[in-house]
């Protein structure tokens, strides 16, 4: 294992250096967390009235004027925070394991007892999990307002929402998520809820969107890097986040994308070259069998939705990467494990969910898989993915179990207007 381990960051270092050159005259990067290119086709399509994306330009600038315009900034230290971490200080980040229930042996239903799949509706009683992406996607929706028409105003509510949940000496989030997805009753530390950051992390992509604003200066810039900074320092060292670095699973893979993100964010660029090739593709090789399944989300009750939400993690990586000179979507370990083999796995079911031979107690949203296989064919130029995903179709399903997504606007509508 370790000769395989040594191999791969061999080969894949071989790869990031071929690149070197490609990357130095890269155009400016507009985003962390996107492809830039479909930033640049949306623009482009929106400044010719494109009648693929006007309509749904149109109703999404119609929310960001009627509603992100005018929001209340959200934070960690809300009014109606009613359940405080032990810390007891309300700028700790706290919710609640989402598959867990009261014990209904127990008197006092502690310790809470896991039932897969199944959503405790306690969640919504703690209002980060919502408050975090109606934040995020609300800022990232005004940054991309801010990109398509260069009004200053959108930027400067943007920035307003990004300071009050991470920066205000009031209100702004400590950085860490030791209370996240905590379990009533159980006294072991669990890093499980690191996964949760990625709902708010994309505000910090919002920010490097309205970086040329003069609404987000650079005393903002360096205050919020040193948020990410910290935020990173305790991931790395706490016994939370090494609790989650050692998980084989999704939640792995994404303890793996949240630190790139916090890492691209403060544009040490040479360290995020380092960790993607020493802990993040022996993943691919770890975890994608040599048939292309992920085996330890095949074992969940939600199996179809837990394998794409691994090669979701995957395909975020690749596009921070891709500004990095190195293609996810085209490497292959030395045991031939690759984001390829795992897509090609689950394309039948892609195509026909009601086929899955495992547990998927849920229906599926094939949104998700139409983005997947657009990002392959961009990432590979093979038409036949484009074409994949145009016949699955994108309608713009949400989930509206989150509590938000039937009213917050979809933002990859607006990227991938062209499914």
């Amino acid at each position: 294992m370790k000769k395989h381990l040594l191999l791969n960051i061999i080969l894949s270092i071989g790869l990031l250096s071929s690149c070197q050159a490609a990357t130095k005259n890269q155009k400016p990067m507009y985003s962390i967390i996107y492809h830039d290119v479909l930033l640049e086709e949306a623009k482009e399509a929106i400044r010719n009235n494109d009648e693929h994306i006007t309509p749904i330009y149109q109703a999404i600038k119609r929310y960001v004027d009627t509603v992100s315009l005018h929001m209340k900034p959200l934070s960690v230290a809300s009014e109606n925070k009613k359940n405080i971490a032990p810390s007891k200080d309300p700028r700790d980040y706290i919710t609640l394991s989402p598959y867990w229930w009261p014990d209904p042996s127990k008197a006092d239903g502690l310790p809470y007892i896991r039932d897969d799949g199944k959503r405790n509706p306690e969640v919504y009683e703690y209002p980060e999990r919502v408050n975090s992406t109606l934040f995020a996607e609300n800022a990232e929706l005004l940054a991309l307002m801010y990109f398509f028409t260069g009004e200053e105003k959108y930027a400067a509510k943007a920035a307003e929402l990004v300071r009050v949940w991470f920066l205000d000496p009031v209100t702004g989030m400590n950085p860490n998520m030791t209370y996240a997805q905590h379990v009533p009753g159980m006294q072991h530390i669990r890093g499980t809820g690191i996964i949760d950051s990625r709902r708010f992390l994309k505000a910090l992509n919002a920010a490097k969107i309205i970086e040329s604003s003069s609404s987000w200066s650079s005393e903002d810039k360096k205050e919020l890097q040193d948020w990410a900074k910290a935020f990173r320092y305790w991931i790395e060292n706490s016994t939370n986040g090494l609790t989650e670095l050692k998980a084989q699973n999704n939640h792995g893979l994404w303890y793996e994308v949240i630190n790139q993100v916090l890492v691209m964010f403060e544009e040490d660029y040479d360290y995020f070259k380092q960790i993607v090739n020493e802990r993040f593709l022996p993943r691919i090789a770890l975890q994608i069998d040599s048939d292309g399944s992920f085996p330890k989300e095949l074992e969940r009750t939600l199996g179809i939705h837990y394998s794409t939400f691994a090669l979701e993690a995957l395909s975020f990586s690749d596009k921070m990467c891709s500004k990095n000179g190195l293609n996810l979507w085209e490497y292959q370990s030395e045991n031939d494990r690759g984001m390829i083999l795992a897509l090609e796995y689950m394309i039948p079911y892609y195509k026909n969910p009601d086929a899955w031979p495992h547990m998927q107690i849920n229906d599926f949203n094939t949104d998700r898989a139409a983005i997947l296989l657009y990002d392959a064919g961009l990432r590979t130029g093979k038409k036949e993915y484009f074409d994949l995903s145009k016949l699955i179709g994108y309608d713009n399903q949400r989930n509206i179990e989150e509590g938000y997504s039937d009213v917050l606007p979809d933002i990859n509508r607006l990227l991938y207007y062209k499914i």
